[in-house]
């Protein structure tokens, strides 16, 4: 068979990374075509994929346009959320396969006419929820299969991430710390936890409750607009520009490193708790938050039979039985691979898929506005302080 003639739209740092593990074993698949507009991007990903400058194109309708030509087999949408809508379209009027980034649009009515359109074109879509091929959450997908928890009554799941993460990756970021961007810092972060509640439970959120706003990193009188300008509280500030934090920098540009964290344009909450309450009453408590030591996700899951505790930074779960006492410890040896190994099985499906349409991935566009259709639940329930029932919403989706 020959390797899979692969083109990417949007060559970020996501892109050239999900393209480096598909791309992995030469025989299987080759990037063939590139479509980015900023130069600095454009010049990333050729670093990493040499590519003939005529096929390289500036936006997804000139790349589609040679497609035929380049005997593309499939493609990569690893665009900012607000152009997945416009760029998926294209792909699927093009009838091309597609690899789509999480998450599927930007809004709930962008998901609907998506996923209708898709469904109306017979096309084939693999979304990035890569936590369903993460050895942790297959773990705990088997244990909660297995029956050994009986039935669950109640989950509190908490996905923390680090300062640095929360600083340079979304506050100071301007590509993603504003909701006209990314819809919500929920969609934007947690769709993946919100798909691996659905796989986890096997069942459909009924109704949501929500709590969250942009409650301390605030603009402030106090302090100048750039850390380097004389700012009075920079020697005790955490979240200060610190120059030689470079983990993060790839993130931004030079003049964007030393803007105050307080005085950003950003409007994406920096703390979230939603409460979703699943078909036959199972609970689960959602936290999203920043400014943890580590980026950490842990849950404890309540069982008639049993209690699971776990952590995704520690890659260890533990199921303690209600009914002998006994301790049951599950370590998992994926932490130190991208994504806790999730990255390249999720890649691998998407070959799979190309080699054969039989061989469907563990996520498709029905995941994808599923999860978009709890967040944007979540995002209302917290705006509006109500509960948001999701099978009037579920009605439109069917109109």
């Amino acid at each position: 068979m020959k390797p899979h003639r692969l083109a990417l739209i949007g060559g970020g740092h996501r892109g050239i990374h999900l393209l480096g593990k598909m791309t992995a074993n030469p025989a299987r698949a080759e990037l063939v075509a590139l479509a980015e507009p900023r130069p600095e991007r454009r010049d990333d990903c050729l670093r990493a994929f040499p590519l003939p400058p005529e096929q390289v194109y500036l936006d997804h309708q000139e790349l589609l346009g040679h497609a035929a030509e380049l005997g593309i087999d499939g493609i990569v949408i690893a665009t900012m959320a607000d152009t997945h809508h416009l760029v998926a379209r294209a792909v699927i009027e093009a009838g091309l396969p597609i690899f789509l980034e999480k998450p599927i649009t930007r809004t709930f009515d962008e998901a609907l006419d998506l996923v209708q359109f898709a469904e109306e074109s017979g096309a084939r879509v693999q979304v990035g929820f890569n936590m369903r091929y993460m050895p942790f959450c297959q773990t705990l997908h088997d244990i909660i299969s297995s029956g050994v928890l009986g039935t669950i009554l109640s989950v509190n799941w908490t996905e923390a991430i680090s300062l640095r993460h929360w600083t340079e990756g979304y506050s100071r970021n301007p590509s993603y710390n504003n909701t006209a961007k990314v819809g919500s810092w929920l969609l934007e972060k947690a769709c993946h936890d919100l798909d691996i509640f659905n796989w986890l439970l096997d069942q459909r959120c009924q109704r949501v409750a929500s709590f969250g706003s942009r409650s301390f990193f605030r603009p402030r009188p106090d302090v100048p607009k750039r850390c380097t300008d004389g700012c009075p509280i920079i020697d005790e500030c955490l979240f200060a520009y610190v120059p030689e934090a470079a983990g993060m920098s790839a993130y931004l540009q030079p003049e964007e490193l030393d803007a105050c964290i307080y005085h950003v344009d950003a409007d994406i909450v920096d703390h979230q708790t939603a409460i979703f309450e699943f078909e036959g009453g199972t609970t689960i408590s959602f936290t999203l938050v920043p400014l943890s030591p580590e980026e950490s996700r842990s849950m404890t899951i309540h069982g008639t039979e049993a209690t699971l505790t776990g952590s995704m930074a520690a890659d260890q779960i533990v199921v303690d039985s209600l009914r002998t006492g006994e301790q049951t410890v599950h370590k998992i040896n994926a932490a130190h691979e991208s994504h806790h190994g999730a990255d390249e099985p999720t890649t691998t499906a998407f070959l799979d898929y190309l080699d054969d349409p039989d061989n469907l991935p563990r996520t498709g566009l029905d995941e994808g506005l599923e999860a978009v259709l709890m967040a944007h639940a979540a995002d209302r329930a917290a705006q509006e302080h109500c509960v948001v029932e999701l099978e009037p919403l579920r009605r439109k989706e069917n109109s």
